[in-house]
C-alpha cells in the first residue's frame, strides 16, 4: 500500500551517478500535497535513539533514513524511514518540501511540475542528528545530508 496522493513512476535518476528517481506522471501545482504519512506508523518508522538502528538495514538507514526539516515546529530529535521509500535525490533546484505536524508528514510542491519531471529534495534542509550520523561514521558511512553538504561544499 502506498500514500502517495498522485502517480509516479521509479526508473533512473535523470542526474548523473544518482542511480533511480521518482518522477511525476502528471503536470502539478504548486503547493499540492503529494504524500501523506503519519508519524509513527507502518508508513514513517521513527527511531528514537542510536540503540533503535541495530533493528534495520544499514544501507537502508544510509540511503533512506533522515531528520525533520530544519524549519519543522515539531520538537524532535529523532530519524524517519519512508515505507515506501521516497527515491528522490538531492538538488539545489528541488520541487518538493515537507511539513512535520504533531503525527503527520506531508510532502508538497514548492513549484509547479510536469508530467516526467523528476521528484528532487534539498537535502541539506534536514536538521543534524548527532547519535545518527555518529552511528553512520562509526560504519564509515555518511548521512544524506552530510553527503549534500559536501556537493555543496566542493562546488
Amino acid at each position: 500500500m502506498t500514500d502517495f496522493l498522485i502517480k509516479t513512476l521509479i526508473k533512473d535518476s535523470s542526474i548523473k551517478d544518482a542511480g533511480t528517481g521518482r518522477f511525476f506522471l502528471e503536470d502539478l501545482k504548486k503547493g499540492t500535497i503529494i504524500r501523506k504519512q503519519i508519524i509513527g506508523s507502518d508508513n514513517l518508522k521513527v527511531i528514537k535513539n542510536k540503540e533503535e538502528l541495530d533493528n534495520y538495514d544499514i544501507t537502508l538507514l544510509k540511503q533512506f533514513g533522515h531528520s525533520k526539516p530544519k524549519n519543522s515546529k515539531l520538537n524532535t530529535n529523532y530519524i524517519y524511514l519512508n515505507n515506501p521509500t521516497m527515491n528522490t535525490n538531492h538538488s539545489d533546484n528541488y520541487n518538493i518540501d515537507f511539513e512535520y505536524r504533531d503525527n503527520e508528514k506531508l510532502t508538497y510542491l514548492i513549484k509547479d511540475v510536469k508530467c516526467g519531471d523528476e521528484m528532487l529534495q534539498n537535502y541539506c534542509n534536514y536538521e543534524k542528528v548527532h547519535w545518527f550520523e555518529e552511528y553512520l561514521h562509526e560504519h564509515e558511512l555518511i548521512s544524506q545530508r552530510e553527503f549534500a553538504l559536501s556537493i555543496n561544499n566542493s562546488r
